[in-house]
C-alpha cells in the first residue's frame, strides 16, 4: 500500500460513535489538511477522547468511516498507521515495572543512547532514567508520554494525536509543551478543556456540545476565527462566556 496521496490527510464521512444502544456522538464529517492543527473543544462527556479513539481504530465500526492518506482505517495494518501517526494518552499506564530509560526504549529499536538521552532532556525526564515509573508524579508520567511518542517520530509521521495533553503540568511545563505543538512537524489533533490554552497551538477548533439527552453533535469546525466567538462557544458549553482582550490574545472565562 502506497502510504502517499494527494488526498487529505484525515478525512471522516458521517462517523457517528455508540456504546451499545446509546448515541455518544451524532454523526459529523470532517477533514483534516496537511499541517493543520486542530483542537477538540467541549464539555466534560461530550465525546472529545471518543474521536481520539476513534481515530485510533479503537472503535471497528468507525474504521471504515475513517481515511488516513486516502485509504479507509479498516484496510490498513496496524503498522501502516502507526507509520502515519503518533498517539499521546493522559497519562501512560505501565502494564508492568519499568524504569524512564526503559519505558522509552520500548517504543523502537532505533533509539541510540544519545538520542534517549536527548529525548529525556527535552522532558525534564533525564534526571529520572533509572528510576521506577510508578514512583514518578502526575505531570512526570505525562511528560513519558510525550517524550515515548517523540522517540517514535520518523520522516514518514504525519499526524499527532493527543489526549488532554496539558492537564497534570505545571505553569511552565505547559507553556513548553504548548510551544512543542505550535512548532509540530505534523498535522495535531488535540482533545484540550482549557479555552485559553487553544490559541497558543491551533489553526482550526472541532467544537462539541452536549446534548440533555446525554448524546453530542458536533457543532462547528473550522479556523480559529470562525469558531471561537461567544456566541458559538456558549451554545456549546451552556453557560454565557465572555473574553477579555489580552496582549498575546483572549482569555475566556465565565460571564458573572
Amino acid at each position: 500500500m502506497n502510504l502517499i496521496s494527494d488526498s487529505p490527510l484525515l478525512q471522516v464521512e458521517q462517523l457517528s460513535i455508540q456504546h451499545g444502544a446509546q448515541m455518544i456522538l451524532e454523526p459529523f464529517d470532517w477533514v483534516v489538511q496537511t499541517g493543520e492543527r486542530w483542537a477538540i473543544l467541549g464539555a466534560n462527556g461530550a465525546g472529545k477522547t471518543s474521536i481520539l479513539h476513534a481515530l485510533l481504530g479503537i472503535h471497528a465500526p468507525s474504521a471504515q468511516k475513517i481515511r488516513l492518506n486516502g485509504h479507509k482505517l479498516n484496510t490498513m495494518s496496524v503498522r501502516q498507521q502507526a507509520e502515519l501517526r503518533m498517539w499521546v494518552p493522559q497519562r501512560y499506564e505501565e502494564p508492568f515495572t519499568l524504569t524512564v530509560a526503559q519505558a522509552l526504549n520500548c517504543m523502537t529499536d532505533d533509539l541510540n543512547q544519545e538520542a534517549a538521552d536527548l529525548i529525556l532532556k527535552q522532558y525534564g525526564l533525564f534526571e529520572r532514567a533509572h528510576h521506577w515509573v510508578h514512583t514518578l508524579s502526575g505531570g512526570e508520567r505525562q511528560r513519558l508520554t510525550w517524550a515515548m511518542s517523540a522517540a517514535r517520530l520518523t520522516a514518514k509521521t504525519q499526524l499527532w494525536l493527543l489526549d488532554e495533553p496539558f492537564a497534570a503540568q505545571d505553569l511552565a511545563w505547559q507553556d513548553t509543551l504548548l510551544k512543542y505543538l505550535d512548532s509540530a512537524p505534523c498535522a495535531v489533533i488535540a482533545a484540550v478543556h482549557d479555552l485559553n490554552q487553544v490559541s497558543q497551538f491551533a489553526t482550526h477548533v472541532l467544537l462539541i456540545k452536549k446534548n440533555v439527552n446525554q448524546s453530542a453533535q458536533v457543532i462547528k469546525a473550522g479556523t480559529l476565527d470562525e469558531v471561537m466567538q461567544i456566541d458559538i462557544l456558549s451554545q456549546a458549553y451552556g453557560v454565557q462566556l465572555n473574553y477579555l482582550q489580552a496582549e498575546q490574545g483572549c482569555w475566556w472565562q465565565v460571564e458573572s
